[in-house]
C-alpha cells in the first residue's frame, strides 16, 4: 500500500513526537539476534540498504529507537488496553526501547526504482536473509534510492504475510517524504504501514476505499494520504467502525497477537517444553513428543518446526511428521498462550534408523527401532519347530529378540528359538529389541506354516 505526503512537513514538539533516544545495541549485520527478550509475537526492526550503499546505521539507530517509543506512546493513548510488542534483546540499557533489536542489513542486490521495490525487498529479506519467522512482522527502514521525484511520493508500503513464505513487512523509504530531514512524518508512515501488515483495512469495512484505506475522517491514521503533522494529530480508526475495535465480522487489528494485552491477567510466557523426543513410527512418519508446558493463565498450544520452518500449531503434546529430505532433520517446539506469549523454543536432531544425534551426527540417544526380521526360516522335527533368522544389526546394538506365542512372550538373545509342537495353538511373531529398549517391526509366522 503506497502513501503520498501531501502536506508540508514540520510541526511543533508533542507528547508523542519521535525524539532520538540512545540505542544500547551493537551492530548485527544481517542477523536477528536470539534469544529474544520479548516473550511473544513481535515487530522486528531492520535498517536495510542496497548492495554497495552507504551505511548510516550509527546515525539513524537513535532516530529509529525514537520512532518505536513514539509509536508505543501514541498507541496507548489511543487504546490503553493494547501496546505493540517490539522485538527487544537483553542489552544492558536504562530504557526499554534502547534495547530494541535493530538489524543492519545490506541487500545482495541494488534496488533503484520504486516500481517493484517493495516486493523485491520483501523477497530478498525472506529468501536470502532468513527474515521469515511467522511469529514476527518486519518494520524496514530502507536507506537507498528509489528514483522518486515530484510532489507526490510513496513514503512507505506494507502488506501482511503471504504465500511462498513471504513475511508481513512494512517499508519506510528514507529517500522520500522528508524521512531524514525531520522526525515528524516517519513514525506516522511506520505505524500506518504496520497496520496494513496486521490486516487493515478490510474491503468489508464500511468506509474502506482506495485499496486498503479509509475515507471517512481526514485525521484517521489509515487515510491514503498522510500529512507531515505529528503522530498525535492522527486517530486510530475514528468511530471504531472500520479496522480497530469494531463489532463487524471483518478483520479487527485490535485482536492481533502482536499486541501486549494490558487488560489481560495473562502477562507471562508459558514455560519451555521439556524433554523433546523423536522416534520413527510404523507408518513411515516420525513421532515427535515433549513434556507439557505450564502457563499462569492458559490454555496452551504448541508450535511445531521442522528444519527451522514452522509446520503447524497443535493442542496435544505429540505429532506425526513427514521425514525431511535426507537422513537427518531438526525438530523444534515452543509453547504459546491465547494472547500471543511464546516460550523459548527447544530443538532436537534426529537421524532416521539411528536416533537423536548431535550437530556432528554422533548418537546421543537411540530412539530408532531396529529393522524388521527377514527372512525367517522354519525347521521341523517330530516334537519341535525351530525358528531362525539372520542377526539384526542396529547402530545402538541389539539386546535380543522378543518372541510371542499366543499370550506367552519369550526373550532370547540369539536369532533362534525352539518351540514344542504340542504347545502350538496360534501364530508366532518375532521382533528385534535394541539395547535402548526400542522394539522393531513384528514378523509373524501363521500357524499353518508351523504345522
Amino acid at each position: 500500500m503506497g502513501l503520498a505526503a501531501l502536506a508540508a512537513l514540520g510541526a511543533g514538539p508533542s507528547a508523542h513526537a519521535s525524539t532520538p533516544m540512545p540505542w544500547c545495541g551493537t551492530d548485527s549485520s544481517g542477523a536477528d539476534r536470539l534469544p529474544d527478550a520479548t516473550p511473544g509475537y513481535a515487530v522486528h526492526v531492520a535498517y536495510v540498504r542496497p548492495l554497495g550503499g552507504p551505511d548510516r546505521f550509527g546515525e539513524l539507530a537513535p532516530r529509529i529507537v525514537g520512532d518505536a517509543a513514539a509509536i508505543e506512546a501514541w498507541w496507548r493513548s489511543q487504546d490503553a488496553a493494547r501496546s505493540p510488542r517490539f522485538d527487544l534483546f537483553p542489552f544492558a540499557c536504562a530504557s526499554a526501547f534502547g534495547a530494541l533489536d535493530i538489524t543492519n542489513v545490506e541487500l545482495p542486490q541494488a534496488i533503484s526504482e520504486i516500481s517493484g521495490a517493495f516486493n523485491r525487498i520483501r523477497l530478498l529479506l525472506a529468501s536470502e536473509l532468513g527474515f521469515n519467522q511467522p511469529e514476527k512482522v518486519y518494520l524496514v527502514y530502507y536507506d537507498g534510492p528509489t528514483g522518486q521525484s515530484g510532489f507526490e511520493r510513496v513514503c512507505g508500503q506494507g502488506a501482511p504475510a503471504g504465500g511462498l513464505g513471504l513475511p508481513g513487512v512494512a517499508v519506510i523509504y528514507l529517500d522520500s517524504c522528508g524521512a531524514t530531514s525531520t522526525d515528524s512524518l516517519r513514525p506516522i508512515v511506520a505505524v500506518h504501514e504496520l497496520v496494513h501488515v496486521l490486516g487493515a483495512v478490510d474491503d468489508a469495512a464500511p468506509n474502506s476505499c482506495e485499496d486498503g484505506h479509509v475515507c471517512d475522517l481526514e485525521s484517521d491514521l489509515m487515510t491514503a494520504s498522510l500529512s507531515g503533522e505529528e503522530l498525535e494529530t492522527h486517530v486510530l480508526d475514528g468511530g471504531r467502525d472500520d479496522y480497530y475495535g469494531h463489532s463487524g465480522p471483518w478483520t479487527d487489528v485490535q485482536d492481533s497477537l502482536f499486541f501486549e494485552r494490558l487488560d489481560s491477567p495473562d502477562r507471562s510466557a508459558p514455560t519451555t517444553p521439556a524433554e523433546p523426543v523423536v522416534r520413527d513410527h510404523p507408518s513411515g512418519l516420525v513421532a515427535f513428543s515433549w513434556r507439557a508446558s505450564s502457563d499462569d493463565v492458559g490454555p496452551i498450544a504448541y508450535r511445531i518446526y521442522q528444519n527451522g520452518r514452522f509446520v503447524r500449531q497443535v493442542a496435544q503434546r505429540s505429532v506425526l511428521l513427514i521425514p525431511p529430505d535426507g537422513a537427518t532433520g531438526s525438530y523444534g517446539v515452543r509453547a504459546t498462550d491465547a494472547v500471543g506469549h511464546l516460550s523459548q523454543p527447544v530443538t532436537v536432531r534426529f537421524k532416521l534408523r539411528f536416533g537423536i544425534v548431535d550437530e556432528q551426527g554422533r548418537l546421543l540417544r537411540d530412539t530408532a527401532r531396529p529393522p524388521a526380521i527377514r527372512p525367517l526360516s522354519i525347521r521341523r522335527t517330530d516334537r519341535t519347530v525351530v525358528l531362525s533368522w539372520p542377526a539384526v544389526r542396529d547402530p545402538g546394538g541389539i539386546r535380543g529378540y522378543r518372541v510371542r506365542i499366543g499370550a506367552r512372550t519369550l526373550s532370547v538373545t540369539k536369532p533362534t528359538v525352539t518351540i514344542t509342537r504340542a504347545t502350538l495353538r496360534t501364530a508366532v511373531s518375532v521382533a528385534a529389541v535394541d539395547r535402548a529398549g526400542n522394539v522393531g517391526p513384528t514378523t509373524t509366522v501363521p500357524l499353518r506354516r508351523l504345522r
